[in-house]
Formats: structure tokens, sequence, C-alpha cells
């Protein structure tokens, strides 16, 4: 004997099926972003950009994109296959965003994070020389980049400064004044009595010949010294702190001309976040 179902059945039959489909499809779904995107040098000119694979599970393929400093556009760099969670890249003296999206099969999942080689700007302010009335200490917190002036009259405020302003004599008129390593202040001759000892920082200066946006040079002892002179117009200063290898960032930083009579200079800086890299396009 043949059985017919009536065709309200049928169709409730087909509907609970498809439901059963889908729902199946959901769960045996994976799929997500990566996390945690770090840069850090892979040179002192390349990025190297890192990451932890999407909790749903490794994708078919990652895809890496670099937008440029003042750009609006991501350019893709990379297709990293397999389980690779890094990959290199280089900018060309340029700085900007990385983006990493992870594939799987039709699907894209782009990382919430999209971190910069950009440098920290801080709006410039006013350093004074180390013997006159404000603040002659300089120096960037390594957790943010941000800049900040510090007196130097505190052993306290040692490990804070990247350097200070000097004309290496007593008293603030000049006329030349120049940029120094903090651990000349408590032995120098405007410092004496007025900086104590302490842990100061060392640290190196270059002049920055390219302009603001061109990589600084690379640390040499032959071309950072411990001070630099600066010049009766705005000066362009390559940093780098800690030349004994215990710190290893960079900066820039522009100096305005000196004002001896108030004895005062404005600083505007760019501070390279990444540890070791040159790169300031900003």
């Amino acid at each position: 004997m043949k059985l017919s179902l009536p065709a309200r059945s049928v169709r409730l039959l087909i509907v609970a099926a498809v439901a059963a489909l889908a729902l199946t499809g959901c769960e045996s779904f994976t799929g997500g972003a990566p996390t945690d995107i770090v840069l850090t040098t892979a040179t002192d000119t390349t990025i190297r950009v890192s990451w932890n694979a999407p909790a749903g599970g490794a994708p078919d393929s990652y895809l890496v994109a670099f937008m440029e400093t003042g750009t609006s556009t991501w350019v893709d760099f990379d297709t990293v296959t397999d389980s690779a969670t890094t990959t290199g890249h280089n900018p060309l003296g340029k700085t900007g965003k990385y983006r990493v999206t992870a594939v799987f099969g039709p699907s894209t999942f782009a990382a919430a994070e999209t971190p910069t080689s950009a440098p920290i700007h801080t709006e410039a302010t006013l350093v004074s020389e180390l013997n006159a009335a404000g603040l002659p200490g300089y120096g960037w917190v390594r957790d943010s980049g941000g800049g900040a002036t510090f007196p130097m009259a505190y052993a306290s405020k040692a490990n804070k400064i990247d350097f200070y302003i000097t004309d290496w004599a007593t008293g603030y008129a000049g006329p030349n004044y120049a940029v120094a390593s903090p651990d000349w202040g408590p032995t120098e001759p405007g410092g004496t009595g007025v900086v104590p000892p302490g842990d100061w920082r060392a640290t190196a200066f270059s002049p920055a010949p390219s302009g603001e946006q061109a990589p600084l040079p690379v640390f040499n002892s032959t071309i950072y010294g411990n001070h630099l002179e600066l010049a009766t117009d705005s000066t362009l200063v390559a940093v780098y702190t800690g030349p004994e290898w215990a710190d290893r960032y960079y900066a820039l930083v522009k100096l305005s001309s000196p004002d001896t009579t108030r004895g005062t200079v404005r600083v505007e800086t760019w501070f390279q976040l990444i540890k070791g890299l040159r790169l300031i396009q900003h």
C-alpha cells in the first residue's frame, strides 16, 4: 500500500529539515578576528607585525595591510598562510597603521586594533636653561611616548629626564645654548651645586640633516655625541636614548631659537615608541 502525507505536513517537514541544517552549520562555523596586534623592529627601518590567532581557530590565511601616515588608503602587502602569526614589512622610510585580517573561506574578519608606527607628538613647550627660573629637564614617558618638563634639583627625577638645556656656565646669559645629556648635569659648570649626583640618564644627539620626515641617522658614536649646540635659528636634533643599549629609543626634537633674555627654548618632539626604530615620518 502506498502512503502519502498531507501537503501541509510535507511543508512542515521541509521547514524542519532546513532549520536543522542551518543549526548544524552554525554549530560547526569557525571564524573570528586576530587579536593582540603588536609592532616591533625587524631592523631599525623595518617592522615586524605579530598577532594571535582567532579564538575560532586558524583561518585559511591572513591579509596584512598598511596605511601610510597622512593617507586614508589601506594597501595589502602580504598574505600569510599556514599557522604563521607574524610577518615583516619594509615601509621604505614611511610610518603608518597596520591591519591584520583573518580569511575563512569567503568570510573575512579584521582585527579591532590597527597599531601605528608613527611617532608620538608632543606640542611645543618652554624648557628653561639650567640656571633659569623654569624647568630645564625634558623626558618622555616610555609607556605613552608623551614628553614633559622636569626640575633637575632632585635626584629622584633622574630616571625621567632625557635631556636638558645649558649654556655651560652659571647664569643663563649664553650666548650659546646646547641640548645635553642629563648625566653631565652634576659636574658641568652650570650644574655644580644645582644638580645633585644621581642615576641620570645618558643620551646621545646628532643633527637631523634630512629634515623632519626622513629616517633619523642610525646611532653611531662617531656621529652622535652627548651634547649638541643650538643654532641661532631653529634646530632639528636626532636623539638616541641610552647609547649603552639599555634603552634604545629614537626621537626627533625641534628647538626654537634660544631666548637668552628669559633663559628659555621652545621644544617640540616626536618620540618613536617602537624600541630601536628610527622612522619618524609624521
